[in-house]
């Protein structure tokens, strides 16, 4: 449903920038959900690699994990030279596994030097363990408290005085205005809109405030990333050099603008001249402050740390909850790069784009495809959980205002807000 247009009204339709960031998707979505299979599939073979007989199974319950499981199969395809089946299957008939998942075992009390087990998403997700998705969701809430306490400081470097309890709800809010509209607004718009409104006599500061927010964010994951990938091992040593390049030059942008020429350049009143100069270079001004105040840099590249820490350990419990034997560094490889790269506004919320990361990098760590997608369409889920939590501080006492406000950010055209 489109979000309601301010002046009338009526539902207000999707931008074609909005449309096409929908279309791409559900694109994106389809394709990597087209590389996880529906059903369980069975691969066995006497050489490890060499597929003699592949077949579609469903298994009892969808337990996939175990050292015996039994199922039946479904459709079942034999290597040329063996039309009278292996293991006296056939499809239609109930099966036994011993020791599936990877490696030598038995099928139909047949030995079989190599057996793979690939779980589809369905048994996936119904054999998730129970205390995954509260883990998540505890951890994910206290990163939420991180990146409130990150935003409150920045906010009162920035000479706009803000309690942490409003800072933190502003920001809590948010989270469900992210998963509740539609388009490509989110919740930074919205939460900037309210930044400004709140501060008329220092709109651009409370502005900039949200701004540098998100870039200490992305420069911490990167930092964060670029340690993980030298801690990964060999499984992600084609990453090592993108990473370590992004993080440096970040970081070398950082040192450019605070106490190099760019900023030097900028301050010169370059800016000014520019259509909304005036703004712009008070803008300039604040964020160059900002980014010169160390002890201010510092403290909010440490809170970013931790709640990039918080969110690889919070996909972390879903994924271990379906099963993956993926360390924690390596779910912290796969968290910062994909995330970093979600960020990129190609599609909303980075949806469709997020499944394909999070199912390559699995695998370039030695997990699963189909184990990956599922951790990024659960951990969605547990998102999606904490913003509907989030949803209820508009229903706190004089949260109908702050209803209204992001309501109204979501829709507006310009997200630096009313003018002063």
């Amino acid at each position: 449903m489109s979000p309601p247009d301010a002046s009338s009204g009526r539902p207000r339709a999707l931008s074609p920038r909005a449309l096409l960031g929908v279309l791409v998707a559900a694109a994106l979505l389809a394709y990597a959900l087209a590389q996880v299979p529906l059903r369980d599939q069975l691969r066995a073979g006497p050489v490890e690699g060499e597929s003699l007989l592949s077949a579609k199974i469903t298994l009892d319950g969808g337990r996939w994990r175990g050292e015996a499981l039994a199922g039946q199969v479904l459709e079942l395809e034999l290597a040329p030279g063996h039309p009278e089946g292996w293991a006296g299957l056939r499809p239609g008939d109930r099966l036994e596994l011993l020791q599936p998942v990877a490696g030598p075992g038995r099928v139909q009390g047949v030995e079989a030097a190599w057996i793979e087990l690939r779980p589809g998403l369905q048994s996936l997700l119904r054999s998730s363990s129970p205390w995954a998705f509260p883990a998540s969701l505890l951890t994910l809430a206290a990163a939420t408290l991180l990146i409130a306490t990150r935003w409150w400081r920045l906010l009162a470097a920035a000479g706009c005085e803000t309690r942490w309890g409003t800072a933190f709800r502003i920001t809590w809010t948010s989270l469900f205005f992210n998963v509740a509209l539609p388009g490509l607004s989110g919740g930074d718009v919205a939460r900037a809109w309210i930044a400004v409104r709140g501060n008329p006599a220092r709109q651009e500061a409370a502005l900039a405030s949200v701004a540098a927010d998100r870039v200490f964010g992305l420069w911490a994951m990167t930092l964060v990333a670029a340690v993980a990938v030298l801690l990964g091992g060999e499984a992600f040593e084609t990453l090592r050099l993108p990473v370590l390049g992004a993080a440096g030059g970040i970081s070398f942008a950082w040192f450019l603008y605070a106490f190099g020429p760019l900023g030097r350049v900028l301050g010169t009143g370059v800016l000014s001249r520019l259509p909304m100069g005036q703004r712009l270079a008070r803008l300039e001004a604040t964020g160059g402050g900002l980014a010169r105040a160390v002890p201010t840099v510092l403290v909010a590249l440490a809170l970013s740390v931790l709640n990039h820490l918080a969110c690889a350990l919070s996909i972390w419990w879903v994924a271990r909850g379906l099963g993956s034997q993926l360390g924690f560094v390596q779910v912290l490889v796969v968290s910062t790069v994909a995330n970093t790269l979600s960020a990129i506004p190609l599609a909303p919320a980075g949806l469709g784009v997020g499944e394909l990361l999070f199912g390559s990098l699995f695998e370039l760590a030695g997990g699963s495809w189909a184990i990956g997608v599922a951790s990024s369409l659960a951990w969605r889920l547990v998102l999606v959980a904490l913003g509907l939590l989030g949803g209820a501080g508009a229903l706190l006492p004089g949260g109908r205002e702050l209803h209204r406000a992001f309501r109204d950010a979501a829709a507006s055209e310009d997200p630096s807000g009313p003018q002063a």
